[in-house]
């Protein structure tokens, strides 16, 4: 079974933004740093129990205030591990990686 990271469309949003994030795959770097919210840790959980391969490093930086216009989904198999946290539609980038990183 492999992983999977997806977005569905949400309204408009506007969240403040304190921590900035790296996701790694076996130990290396396949995307980031973004700038993400402190929820992300959520999306860190489901990702790395989904896959412990995955991991979510989530470090503080200076407040910044964003909007989100989508929503990310983590599930392995039939399990879902993360419904439809509130997001940026960026991060189609970490969905591809995430896709990316299992076909190797």
């Amino acid at each position: 079974m492999s992983t999977r990271a997806w977005l569905d469309p949400k309204e408009h949003s506007v969240e403040g933004h304190t921590m900035q994030c790296i996701l790694t795959f076996n130990g290396n770097i396949i995307w980031g740093p973004k700038s993400c919210h402190d929820n992300t840790t959520q999306l860190r959980d489901a990702l790395n129990k989904a896959d412990p391969r995955f991991n979510l490093i989530l470090m503080d930086k200076p407040k910044t205030v964003e909007g989100h216009t989508a929503y990310i989904s983590v599930s392995n198999g039939d399990h879902v591990y993360l419904d439809k946290l509130s997001t940026h539609d960026n991060m189609t980038e970490l969905c591809k990686a995430v896709y990316d990183a299992q076909q190797q």
